[in-house]
């Protein structure tokens, strides 16, 4: 069997018993993309086969790849990287399971954006909602030199996809809320610019038990020490006290 042009990678659990009804919205969506040259990986941290099962009932609507990962930490970065691991397509979609693509020519879009001789990364523009139905405040990515500590100008990683014929760093295992933007930096850093489609493709859903919602001040100081003491030495004055005002302002 060739290679998949593009592997969408899912990291799921249970999401406080929305995960199963969520995981399927996101693949109805994938099932109905014009485009048909991608695998799925669904990275499994669920303690039931419910998941299981509903990966099987899309077994005959797209390649979906099932792996229960008991191996890692129990949290998305460890999840993530599992499953970009099992990935075998030249392109790495990143797509949280409580997210969806929001168009039928989604992947279409990014296969024609994405340059695998020249883009390394690239990140796309998104919607919100809160019902999986109704969309608002569209979000058009940027970078910005301070988004490791939070100043989120890209959006979640389901806006993210990787050139998988090249080297792909892996998230950092020791943060949650600070994931994604630690991530945005280091490839920045590593790979310059993201190549940025300025398309609307995927829709960030919003709900009380998405990991954001459920952050303590505790765990933001903690990972802000963290994100500080990694990038301590590139830091100017400027970007201590953009550093200190974020720390503060997060009372515990």
């Amino acid at each position: 069997m060739s290679r998949p042009h593009i592997s969408v990678c899912i990291p799921v659990y249970e999401m406080n018993g929305f995960g199963t009804s969520f995981l399927a919205h996101n693949l109805r969506c994938l099932a109905d993309q014009d485009f048909k040259d991608f695998e799925v990986i669904v990275a499994d941290q669920s303690r039931n086969d419910e998941i299981k099962h509903l990966c099987a009932q899309f077994a005959g609507q797209m390649n979906i790849k099932h792996l229960v990962n008991s191996k890692t930490k129990r949290q998305a970065s460890a999840n993530t990287n599992y499953a970009m691991k099992h990935a075998e397509g030249k392109i790495i979609k990143i797509l949280f399971q409580d997210d969806y693509p929001y168009i039928p020519d989604a992947l279409s879009i990014l296969s024609d954006g994405f340059d695998l001789t020249k883009d390394h990364w690239c990140v796309t523009a998104s919607e919100h909602s809160y019902d999986g139905e109704t969309v608002f405040r569209p979000f058009f990515p940027k970078y910005n030199e301070r988004i490791h500590f939070g100043k989120n100008t890209i959006s979640s990683p389901s806006v993210l996809a990787l050139n998988n014929t090249r080297e792909i760093l892996e998230f950092d295992e020791n943060l949650i809320w600070l994931m994604d933007v630690d991530y945005y930096k280091r490839c920045y850093e590593k790979f310059g610019q993201p190549l940025i489609i300025e398309d609307i493709l995927v829709v960030n859903r919003l709900h009380s038990s998405q990991v954001s919602a459920g952050v303590s001040k505790r765990l933001v100081r903690h990972e802000l020490r963290i994100v500080k003491e990694k990038y301590l030495n590139q830091m100017t004055l400027a970007d201590r006290l953009y550093y200190l005002r974020k720390y503060i302002r997060v009372k515990p």
